[in-house]
């Protein structure tokens, strides 16, 4: 007997400019999901499916990053750093090389169909969820995930393959990863979205508790809406009634 699905309704309260997108790799061919018809980079198939029905995408619709995501080997060229500096990426082969010991990538051949879909029209629950948020929306977001657990945010990324970031750390790592457009090389290249919107990739592990801890916070607490000054006279009040509490103990 299959899990019960997540409810994704809590994602409808942000009113996102651009809906968050759902992604998981399969080995079987995807049913009642029609096929892309076109090739774009990896990088940009999260931007298409938030305005867009869901699709599947094979080998043949990725035109770049299907190595993160194990369709196909880098080659010597790429492996040796030689393309770094050709793009103004990197001073010299040697710092282009160390990318490809670190970032992550899904073994090869263990995925032939991407399958994308708006938060609206999910399926099934996705390996993970990529969420454009402006600044007060990737507050609420981030602070949600920490919030029942306390662990510190920490972001990881690269001058270029930042698709490994959004599609293949996350998801192999259990990590929640952000980033901002404008800063990936091939992202801002290709003009895959306005600068300064940040993307945040929740892997599947992680989705069910920040559900929870959405529905359970409060949004936009008390205290931001003081301003500055009232902000620090609320906190030196409410500081010294429990510090005067604390001392009858």
């Amino acid at each position: 007997m299959s899990a019960k699905m997540l409810d994704y309704s809590i994602f409808d309260k942000f009113k996102f400019e651009r809906k968050p997108v759902g992604v998981k790799y399969s080995l079987a061919k995807p049913k009642g999901i029609k096929p892309l018809d076109k090739s774009l980079a990896l990088c940009e198939m999260f931007a298409e499916a938030q305005t867009s029905p869901p699709f599947y995408a094979t080998k043949e619709n990725v035109q770049c990053g299907e190595h993160v995501v194990g369709m196909l080997d880098f080659s010597p060229m790429m492996y040796s750093g030689q393309l770094g500096s050709m793009f103004s990426m990197f001073k010299n082969p040697g710092a282009n090389r160390r990318v490809y010991d670190y970032i992550s990538l899904l073994p090869r051949d263990s995925v032939k169909y991407i399958i994308h879909a708006p938060v609206d029209r999910l399926a099934a629950d996705p390996d993970f969820l990529i969420i454009t948020a402006n600044p007060t929306q990737a507050e609420i977001i981030l602070r949600a995930s920490s919030y029942a657990s306390g662990k510190m945010w920490s972001f990881k990324g690269s001058t270029c393959l930042s698709c490994a970031w959004i599609y293949a750390h996350p998801y192999l790592n259990g990590e929640l990863n952000l980033t901002v457009s404008g800063l990936g090389y091939s992202m801002k290249a290709r003009g895959v979205l306005p600068e300064g919107l940040l993307m945040i990739t929740v892997p599947f592990d992680l989705l069910s508790g920040l559900i929870e801890n959405l529905k359970e916070m409060e949004w936009e607490p008390y205290w931001f809406k003081l301003g500055r000054d009232g902000f620090v006279k609320e906190v030196r009040k409410r500081s010294g009634e429990l510090a005067q509490e604390l001392a009858k103990d």
